[in-house]
């Protein structure tokens, strides 16, 4: 995937998890299991990023709470449902691009296998295209590896490149 293509791959990803988060949830929503999950986030054609994340049912909370917090802004529409066993969420968000605002239209389907993993496979359109995509196809899963690692704490969360950052911590920020 191109270096200058990645940015917008990220903000797709992105606002396909906070065009979720933006609606009131759904009692029958699926939880993760607490602990250790390896989640991997990539798109059609590109190399995928793999992250870790310490997880408990308070720092799931505040991811959602986080994504609504981004997409009440971004996004004009947005729906989340359970349907036939997938987590259904369907999107539309002005984001800024390298020569102004694009639409970015997005539809997604997760699939749990029960508390202890997921897999999302998605669409999205660019309206105007952005360095020549005008679509792609996103996919992301993850999975419970395991109890988090001896000095790990709910929200932290090791990225591709190796730094660490705590969600928690970034929600409690804004």
């Amino acid at each position: 995937m191109s270096t200058r293509f990645r940015p917008l791959f990220a903000l797709s990803l992105l606002c396909l998890a906070a065009s979720a988060a933006a609606v009131e949830l759904p009692a029958n929503l699926p939880k993760r299991k607490a602990g250790l999950w390896e989640m991997q986030m990539g798109m059609a054609g590109g190399q995928s990023q793999t992250m870790k994340v310490c997880l408990d049912e308070a720092t799931d909370k505040a991811m959602y709470q986080m994504g609504a917090q981004m997409s009440g802004s971004m996004c004009s529409k947005f729906s989340l449902a359970v349907k036939d066993g997938a987590v259904v969420a369907d999107g539309v968000c002005s984001l800024p691009g390298p020569q102004g605002n694009v639409t970015m239209t997005s539809h997604s389907e997760t699939r749990f296998q029960g508390d202890s993993s997921y897999s999302t496979t998605g669409h999205v359109k660019y309206d105007p295209a952005v360095m020549g995509h005008s679509e792609a196809d996103v996919s992301s899963s993850g999975k419970w590896v395991g109890a988090c690692a001896a000095g790990q704490k709910p929200g932290d969360m090791i990225l591709p490149n190796g730094q660490k950052v705590n969600i928690n911590d970034m929600a409690a920020a804004r």
